[in-house]
């Protein structure tokens, strides 16, 4: 059996549910999870900005995300930069980005995020540039 994801779940009007997620599938319509209080939700994801897999649930709000690969950046998968419908942009790398799925994940650039792995709706974004791109694109 799989241990329990911790999830925050952002949703489009702003909210967010934090808990833990038993199993996630990218080709889902709907994700379940358990709160921190305990309680069920079954949560649309067509509904959903992102779903971020954690480290901690508090995270560091006063950590600056660092928004460039380095050298302890990760390597597999194709590099992405996302913005958005909101205006927030993201740089990693893509597992299995393609427009015309629902979603795919994305590693963030940044080795030092909270966030483990992020699945990214694509009704939920404004803007993707994937493939190599100079630094001055991101």
């Amino acid at each position: 059996m799989r241990t329990p994801q911790k999830v925050v779940v952002h949703h489009l009007d702003k909210s967010l549910r934090r808990g833990h997620a038993h199993f996630f599938f990218h080709m889902q319509d709907r994700m379940e999870m358990t709160d921190l209080e305990g309680v069920r939700h079954e949560i649309d994801l067509r509904d959903v900005k992102a779903v971020f897999f954690v480290k901690r649930f508090e995270g560091d709000p006063g950590y600056p995300e660092r928004q460039e690969f380095g050298d302890n950046s990760p390597v597999f998968g194709q590099k992405i930069r996302i913005v958005f419908r909101d205006g927030e942009m993201l740089l990693g790398r893509a597992m299995g980005y393609r427009p015309e799925e629902k979603g795919f994940f994305l590693k963030p650039a940044d080795p030092r995020s909270n966030n483990e792995m992020i699945f990214v709706p694509v009704t939920a974004l404004r803007e993707v540039r994937a493939g190599e791109m100079e630094p001055d694109s991101f």
